[in-house]
């Protein structure tokens, strides 16, 4: 890769060819040059960036994916990057800027599975509020047995613009299932308010 970095660097003295400048910034990635792929990608080029960062995403070589992503802006790819390199507070930043409902739902998952509440329920907002997602949420908070966390999503999601009458369906199901003592409480404040 070395050699042929500096072949590359020649070529590039007399031909722009897009095959040339890809080459050359995938070297810098199998390298781990990445300080020279960051210039590389601020420099004149026209490297078909995407498919670098593609490929080195692929390869395991998420450094370099995500300086790849970042250059040409792809939140989607680099949301997805950063779960890989476990900076999921920076993921969940480029989920909001994707907006798309399958980065919101890779980006959850990673942080449920990592136990990043926090994020993970700016995640599920973004997913409960589509009925269609909903169940799978459930089951995932289920299947792993954070109920309180479950509630606590559910819970924060009725106050959404977008809610709907599945969200509160799920949350009486869940408070009947691992809260009964909540499920009482509430039907007391309720016959209260009605006299």
């Amino acid at each position: 890769d070395e050699d042929l970095v500096k072949y590359l660097r020649m070529a590039r003295k007399t031909l722009r060819e897009p095959s040339i400048d890809t080459a050359l910034a995938f070297c810098f990635a199998r390298l781990n040059q990445l300080p020279e792929l960051e210039e590389f990608l601020r420099g004149t080029n026209v490297a078909d960036v995407e498919a670098s960062g593609d490929k080195a995403y692929k390869e395991g070589y998420h450094e370099a994916a995500k300086i790849f992503y970042t250059s040409i802006s792809n939140w989607a790819k680099l949301a997805t990057t950063l779960v890989h390199l476990e900076d999921y507070q920076a993921a969940v930043e480029c989920a909001r800027k994707a907006n798309s409902t399958k980065v919101w739902k890779q980006v959850h998952e990673a942080c449920v599975a990592k136990k990043e509440f926090r994020l993970a329920q700016i995640c599920g907002l973004n997913l409960i509020v589509h009925a269609e997602e909903l169940a799978d949420i459930v089951h995932q908070y289920e299947r792993n047995g954070y109920f309180d966390e479950l509630i606590s999503l559910l819970n924060a999601g009725l106050g959404l613009e977008r809610a709907h009458m599945g969200m509160f369906t799920e949350l009486g199901i869940a408070l009947s299932k691992y809260r009964p003592e909540q499920v009482m409480e509430i039907g007391r404040a309720s016959c209260r308010e009605r006299v």
